[in-house]
């Protein structure tokens, strides 16, 4: 995706002359269309439209002003975003570190572009010597009284456009949720069949598990409940041992994390009542 375009992600009913007015209105402001994919369901309509940006509109507020009529004829959601400036990925974490890691590493090799990592906040001091290494500011918040007021007063202070839990181990309660309207992705092992507590590894493998999976989700007041943006299985040989199955378990959590990002930071998806419509 080159950094100097622009996506918008509408929805609406679905009817005819969607896309032409979508695309004719671009055509008039002499926009380059580089990529459009659509999709129908449930009688709605989704589409995204990528261009190049001529920087016709300096803020997406002056862009939804310009596009207000075509959402009001159709009456539709819009979604803009200009790749002019970084966005800002704030990061939680507990104790594990690949997911963290991984997300680092498509920084530094531009796999992600232009994003920047205002801060990482954990409830251990296990990831301080990463953040220290990676000059990112780091904020340990252990889980005592008040430790989310703490957190919410960083996130004001950075405002990140996103927030990824990788591996963060602790339920991020409604009122956080409410105060932070932005994006929250989420990473959490599943198996088939699925074990919860705190030995997943040792049930699955118990269980003589063929997969080992994980799934990528947006964080939302009900515990792994949250529309599902990525999800990824890795096959299980007879033979392994639990310490193995757990090495492949990091490596599918944190493949799956990075996709999902990926689909974020590039804004590809569209929640859709209690799941997502993502495009390629």
């Amino acid at each position: 995706m080159p950094s100097s375009t622009a996506a918008l992600l509408f929805t609406s009913p679905d009817r005819p002359g969607i896309v032409a007015a979508i695309s004719g209105f671009l055509f008039a402001k002499k926009c380059n269309i580089v990529a459009l994919e659509q999709h129908s369901e449930d009688g709605m309509f989704f589409t995204r439209i990528e261009w190049e940006d001529a920087q016709n509109w300096k803020t997406p507020a002056d862009f939804r002003a310009d596009f207000q009529p075509i959402s009001d004829k159709f009456s539709g959601k819009l979604d803009i975003h200009f790749f002019r400036e970084p966005q800002k990925l704030g990061i939680f974490t507990s104790r594990e570190s690949h997911t963290l890691l991984e997300i680092l590493a498509k920084i530094e090799t531009k796999e992600f572009e232009k994003v920047e990592i205002p801060f990482i906040i954990s409830n251990f001091r296990d990831a301080e010597s990463i953040a220290r290494r990676h000059k990112i500011p780091f904020f340990h918040t252990p889980t005592t009284k008040n430790f989310e007021k703490t957190q919410l007063e960083i996130i004001k202070k950075f405002n990140p456009d996103i927030l990824a839990l990788a591996r963060y181990m602790k339920i991020l309660s409604p009122e956080f949720l409410r105060e932070f309207r932005r994006p929250i992705i989420n990473i959490h092992h599943s198996f088939l069949p699925s074990f919860v507590g705190a030995k997943p590894y040792e049930m699955a493998y118990e269980r003589g598990v063929k997969l080992i999976g994980a799934t990528a989700h947006f964080a939302t007041p009900e515990l792994d409940q949250g529309p599902i943006i990525e999800q990824g299985v890795t096959p299980i040989r007879s033979g392994y041992s639990v310490d193995f199955i757990k090495k492949i378990g990091r490596d599918t959590e944190k493949r799956v994390f990075a996709a999902a990002l990926k689909k974020i930071l590039e804004h590809k998806v569209i929640i859709h009542k209690n799941r997502t419509v993502v495009f390629e």
